[in-house]
């Protein structure tokens, strides 16, 4: 017999965005998945048949989105290891038990609209569903979410621009807020999409060596909350010099799919890149250039070779501006083999 599945928010007059649950099933050698992607879970029955699973390979989640008005999101995801499929499935929340999160969506050019989609990872749960939403930029949006079941929140962001020729907005940039563990009762803020945009070297992404190749794996427009992202751009001009001479050059914004071959010896490079973008698309960071100087040889695995960038971080407004006939501060930071107390000097 099944049994009806059904999520009760702490809120009334919400609209649903999405719903789906999920059976996972993972052994030392394969993982398989099967689910239902609904659009609500109305009229939704699930139930078990069949012996139950004891050696912990059988999972479930649950997930689901709503919208009230045009700027609050409630987002749940829940489950975990299970020994069979729920025979219905029902959750009540509570403000309570739900943790706010304001998130403060930056433009940096007039016009445009964003999209933000909450992302909940659970522990052992491999991939999973999140809803977009549509909004104007800047602007702000409240998410209530989930905090049982050791589930992590992350935030994804989209600035939207003109529709292509099938009525889909093109997307010109693109940002993931890093996830989380947060507590219930709590409110976090979050900011993305505003200045200074510029290259990050975090936990790895960098430059790497392979054997023979060179890869630079660099968000060149991580915004300035560090937030890693990627974006539209009129023109990039990368360049490898091998002991001072051009060894390689293409137009990759250092994104980690672009090899460039290389003699095994033992050498002193320098690697650049510039890059260019519309101000229709960004009044601000429309020019980025940067270079990076390293010694490296042959590698018999994959190697972070030792760059470092320098990051600016001053307190801006959703549009990326400080305010006219004021101090304004910027803090530097530094990423990379650079950092703490690898630090020789230092000139801003």
């Amino acid at each position: 017999m099944t049994s009806p599945s059904a999520i009760t928010l702490p809120a009334a007059g919400t609209t649903p965005l999405l719903a789906t649950t999920e059976l996972q099933y993972a052994s030392e050698d394969n993982a398989y998945g099967y689910g239902w992607l609904l659009d609500s879970y109305k009229n939704f029955r699930t139930a078990h048949f069949g012996p139950k699973v004891t050696d912990g390979s059988l999972s479930q989640n649950w997930v689901g989105s709503w919208i009230k008005g045009t700027s609050t999101r409630y987002d749940i995801v829940a489950g975990g290891p299970v020994t069979g499929a729920a025979t219905g499935f029902e959750r009540k929340y509570t403000t309570g038990q739900l943790a706010k999160v304001g998130l403060s969506l930056g433009s940096p050019a007039k016009g445009k609209t964003g999209e933000v989609a909450p992302s909940g990872i659970l522990p052992g749960v491999d991939g999973g569903w999140s809803a977009w939403s549509l909004h104007k930029i800047p602007g702000a949006v409240t998410a209530y979410v989930s905090t049982a079941d050791k589930v992590r929140w992350g935030f994804d962001f989209s600035q939207d621009g003109p529709a292509d020729e099938d009525g889909i907005p093109v997307t010109e940039s693109l940002y993931s807020i890093a996830p989380q563990s947060l507590k219930a009762g709590k409110s976090y803020t979050k900011k993305v999409n505003t200045a200074v945009f510029g290259p990050a070297v975090t936990s790895g992404l960098g430059v790497l060596r392979d054997g023979d190749n060179i890869v630079g794996k660099l968000p060149l427009v991580a915004d300035g909350r560090g937030n890693v992202g990627d974006s539209a751009y009129s023109s990039v001009n990368t360049v490898l010099y091998r002991n001072g001479k051009k060894l390689v050059q293409n137009e990759d914004p250092l994104s980690g799919v672009v090899p460039m071959a290389v003699p095994s010896g033992a050498a002193d490079y320098r690697l650049t890149t510039s890059m260019r973008r519309s101000a229709k698309l960004s009044a601000v960071s429309t020019r980025i250039d940067a270079s990076w100087t390293f010694r490296s040889k042959h590698t018999t695995a994959p190697t972070m070779l030792p760059v470092s960038t320098v990051r600016f971080t001053p307190n801006v407004t959703l549009d990326s501006r400080v305010t006219a006939g004021r101090t304004a501060s910027v803090p530097v930071t530094v990423q990379g083999a650079a950092a703490g107390k690898n630090l020789k000097s230092l000139t801003v």
